[in-house]
């Protein structure tokens, strides 16, 4: 697994997090405990700092950047970010849900317990409310999300973390 520094900075990865070793991991990138980073995922802290929360889940072929240091990439914690998505300089709350092949541009804000359907694009410096489902290309609200649902994308969440704690755990008596 390529993880390089960049300047004087070099990722700081919690040794309770799993990093697949077809994962890049560049410079000011910080990566919380049981944090899951999947095969392909590229995450560049190379102009700025990137922060990734405990018991997320990074997957397949995500690219997370930031293009400056006003607008650094932070992902919370509980959240998941499928496949394929591009998260540029973008604030994403605890416990959201980003679908696959999704692109959030800078200065973008999501709230915490949002939810966004796969192939949405949130232009730069949208702020989408807290606990509220999003669609479409601009993003748009649908509608505001119970309290039993932001729970269950948090449950969902933590079951991926443990599936990938004992994936660690395996990794290490090969």
């Amino acid at each position: 697994m390529p993880i390089l520094p960049f300047g004087d900075k070099t990722p700081k990865i919690d040794t309770k997090s799993y990093v697949s070793p077809q994962a890049t991991i560049v410079g000011d990138v910080e990566i919380g405990a049981q944090a899951s980073i999947w095969p392909g995922a590229v995450i560049r802290g190379d102009q700025a700092s990137v922060r990734i929360g405990e018991s997320s889940c990074i997957q397949d072929s995500v690219v997370i950047h930031a293009h400056t240091e006003d607008n650094p990439a932070i992902i919370g914690s509980l959240t998941i970010v499928g496949t394929a998505s591009v998260l540029h300089g973008v604030y994403i709350g605890d416990m959201a849900s980003i679908g696959e092949g999704c692109v959030v541009f800078d200065g973008a804000t999501l709230g915490e317990g949002v939810r966004l359907a796969p192939g949405s694009i949130v232009p730069a410096n949208v702020v989408i409310p807290p606990r509220s489902a999003n669609s479409g290309a601009p993003a748009a609200q649908i509608r505001d999300l119970s309290r039993e649902e932001v729970e269950k994308q948090s449950a969902r969440a933590e079951t991926i973390a443990q599936v990938f704690q004992k994936l660690r755990r395996w990794k290490q008596l090969v």
